[in-house]
């Protein structure tokens, strides 16, 4: 049963950089929502033992900064899927947020 406050919205073709104070990988979003994403393609050995990191999140010619928080990770073979929560997601992540749940009730 899923337990989410805020539900995930799949999102397709919007990227990401992150950074975790010492290094940095790129990757990409499978799902969002008003307090986290779903990053995946990210290099597995990015981000160990780091409890924080600053993601730039892209879509289109909408870009988004804030800080994250690990809260699980999935390791492949190659990369891995991480789920992260929001620390303090800006007015305009929230703004695009719902205006993709408005679009998914159509």
């Amino acid at each position: 049963m899923e337990k989410r406050k805020h539900p995930r919205i799949p999102v397709h073709g919007m990227s990401i950089d992150v950074s975790d104070g010492i290094g940095c990988c790129s990757g990409d979003v499978r799902d969002v929502s008003r307090v986290g994403l779903c990053l995946v393609d990210m290099a597995k050995r990015f981000g160990k033992n780091i409890d924080a990191y600053t993601v730039v999140a892209s879509s289109g010619e909408k870009y988004f900064k804030f800080r994250v928080r690990p809260r699980w990770e999935r390791a492949g073979r190659l990369s891995k899927r991480v789920g992260v929560e929001i620390e303090e997601a800006p007015w305009q992540w929230t703004e695009y947020v719902m205006s993709l749940e408005a679009q998914q009730r159509l």
